[in-house]
């Protein structure tokens, strides 16, 4: 586990938002992961708390991001959480547009409710060259659907550009074993007990290099004809890995 911090006053002397943000490695590039971590210190407007864990026995990473979760839930150090991927770069906004949007979603909804942010995001390659300016529109996802009968098959915010609260944090911990991923989990949680905003803005570069754990695959005519050429197994484990999720989120929550 890694952990630093930024100064946690503005230049008036205002107490700062604190945002644990938890990075789930495995075998990550050491030049991509040292550029990921300075831009996340590096975010403006926020007290940053990181927080780092290696994935020494190959669980995966949603198992992973649970582990932090639930210790970030424990340790409450920050009434914010934020998740990151080993390989992009954040731009020095990102907290603070996400913060922003939060505090709307607070003085709608109050602080007790479960609150999720998410943005959108740049596709990248490995140099950094773009390749979208928009994520949702690369893969061809609409970010707007998110009521719990469309969440439960189809996952439409990417876990690097999600910011939820306390409230939410202690209400999805554990994520379990059964989940597709962590993201998709929160906000089928946030859905169905609190409230989601999403901010229509690109927050960070998503790295596309070849060793992305899902990617951002881009979803169309072609995609689905490749994957019927392929046969449909992927398909059929994939739609039966959402029903196991959705199992489990019934066997938790009735």
């Amino acid at each position: 586990m890694l952990t630093s911090g930024r100064n946690g006053k503005t230049a008036e002397g205002a107490s700062l938002d604190r945002v644990d943000v938890l990075l789930a490695t495995y075998k990550a590039d050491a030049a991509m992961l040292e550029e990921q971590c300075a831009s996340i210190l590096a975010q403006r407007g926020v007290e940053v708390s990181l927080h780092r864990q290696e994935d020494t026995r190959g669980e995966g990473a949603c198992a992973n991001f649970s582990a932090l979760l639930n210790e970030a839930a424990a340790r409450r150090t920050g009434i914010y959480t934020a998740f990151s991927d080993q390989d992009d770069i954040w731009l020095e906004d990102k907290l603070a547009v996400s913060l922003a949007a939060m505090h709307k979603l607070e003085a709608e909804y109050g602080r007790d409710e479960p609150l999720l942010v998410f943005t959108d995001a740049k596709v990248v390659d490995a140099q950094l060259r773009e390749i979208s300016p928009s994520l949702a529109r690369y893969s061809n996802t609409n970010p707007r659907r998110i009521e719990p009968r469309q969440l439960v098959m189809q996952n439409v915010a990417s876990g690097n550009s999600i910011l939820i609260n306390a409230a939410l944090a202690d209400l999805a911990s554990p994520i379990p074993r059964e989940a597709f991923m962590h993201d998709h989990w929160l906000m089928l949680v946030a859905s169905s007990f609190g409230h989601i905003a999403f901010v229509d803005k690109a927050t960070l570069l998503y790295r596309q290099h070849g060793g992305n754990v899902l990617g951002g695959p881009k979803v169309g005519a072609g995609y689905f004809i490749s994957k019927a050429l392929h046969g449909v197994k992927a398909l059929r484990e994939k739609q039966y890995a959402y029903i196991r999720q959705a199992a489990a989120f019934a066997a938790r929550f009735g």
